[in-house]
């Protein structure tokens, strides 16, 4: 083992191959153990070193010593980048390592991430998820048009340049001035209680639900045809080979040729998730530190569900495949599905808060199907007979308590 070991710093020892080996694969663990018990004030270095690749390990798909060396080397290229840009704050070139492994982290994937334009590449205009407020469709422009009914029908026509929201068409040439070669993102924004159906320039049906939004081109240019999504749609998508359509929802990319899929990207849900009905489609999910992409082929009636917190992706046969789109016929399908998962969906329909006591019971399995054209009380009415509750509605609140037991009867 070299001696020259000793005099490395933490930083070092993580940009070391051979230690990296030793700690992941075991190898040379006799020298190394050796090299320790005869040099015990190195260890404490060595064990924090070690935490943080063991870390590493347990947090990600994949971990290797090429991966290890690659986030150091992108941790250090946004360091000197960032050095370039804020000379006179006087940032030291390399990070505390008494900091958090956590900010440690962090801070290499927004360094790759910066180096790279970020994953994502598009930011909403809206900041904020939209629950509640009106509909909206924001142009590249900046102007807003109000979408005033609770299902609102978009067409776009990149021939002609316009644009027809329920019965007024608009002509984008005026918005933009004849002649742009500039295509920007318009957005559609759709508050909690509505919905909208969008056909896009290539000929792709979109249908937008309830708390959702969609950025997408008044016509497709590149060579690929793409789209964010924060919420939940349903995709009907023209095939075209030679332009494959790809849904970027979150961390997640969903992409395809032609056909009919569904996708589920609510912010403040703990899955992601894409239900395909038909065709095939090409999920990815990114690899450690966004070091390239994990790619998982769906067939029909199979169901990814990519878990936000461990960044993990499973795929499984979906025999119920068609409830996950029944939301765009006006019902709400489910099977097997817990009461909680089906009392958010409620809140979004309605734009209401549903509100349980502590410690409710709320994973109870549930199936059935709802009319979403029928009334909150009588969706409600539904839900307390099948899962055994009372209920109130005050205003936009839905306040749900214990159904009471009745009293025996008296002799």
């Amino acid at each position: 083992m070299k001696q020259e070991f000793l005099a490395y710093s933490l930083e070092q020892l993580l940009e070391e191959k051979s230690f990296i080996a030793w700690v992941l694969h075991h190898e040379n663990e006799i020298e190394w153990e050796r090299f320790l018990g005869a040099n015990s004030g190195f260890r404490p270095k060595v064990n924090k070193a070690r935490e943080i690749i063991l870390f590493l390990r347990e947090k990600y798909d994949v971990l290797d010593e090429d991966s290890v060396l690659e986030v150091w080397k992108n941790i250090d290229k946004y360091d000197q980048q960032y050095k370039q840009k804020v000379r006179n704050l006087n940032f030291r070139r390399r990070f505390s390592w008494a900091a958090s492994i956590l900010i440690l982290i962090s801070m290499g994937t927004f360094g790759y991430l910066y180096l790279n334009e970020r994953n994502n590449g598009y930011q909403f205009v809206s900041p904020d998820s939209p629950k509640a407020g009106d509909a909206r469709m924001v142009l590249s422009t900046g102007e807003e048009i109000a979408l005033k009914k609770d299902n609102s029908t978009i067409t776009l026509n990149d021939v002609a340049d316009q644009v027809t929201v329920n019965d007024s068409i608009i002509d984008l040439k005026e918005k933009t001035g004849t002649g742009q070669q500039t295509v920007s993102m318009n957005e559609v924004v759709i508050p909690y209680g509505k919905k909208s159906e969008l056909l896009l320039a290539d000929g792709t049906k979109v249908w937008l639900n309830a708390g959702s939004r969609l950025a997408f081109p008044s016509r497709f240019t590149d060579d690929t045809r793409e789209v964010y999504l924060e919420g939940e749609a349903c995709f009907q998508v023209t095939r075209n080979e030679k332009h494959p359509f790809i849904v970027k929802a979150g961390n997640l990319d969903v992409k395809v040729l032609g056909t009919h899929f569904n996708v589920s990207a609510y912010s403040n849900d703990e899955t992601i998730e894409t239900v395909l009905l038909e065709g095939s489609v090409i999920v990815s999910k990114p690899k450690t530190f966004g070091l390239g992409k994990t790619d998982v082929v769906l067939t029909p009636r199979q169901k990814a569900s990519f878990f936000k917190e461990s960044s993990k992706l499973n795929v499984a046969n979906e025999p119920h495949a068609d409830l996950f789109i029944a939301w765009t016929y006006g019902w709400l399908e489910y099977y097997r599905e817990s009461l909680l998962s089906v009392l958010q969906k409620v809140e979004r329909y309605y734009n209401v808060e549903i509100h349980l006591p502590d410690n409710y019971p709320g994973g109870d399995r549930i199936s059935g199907k709802l009319d979403l054209k029928d009334s909150l009380e009588a969706v409600m009415v539904v839900l307390s007979d099948a899962s055994g509750f009372e209920f109130r509605i005050s205003g936009d609140k839905v306040l749900i308590e214990k159904k009471m037991k009745e009293l025996p009867m008296q002799k």
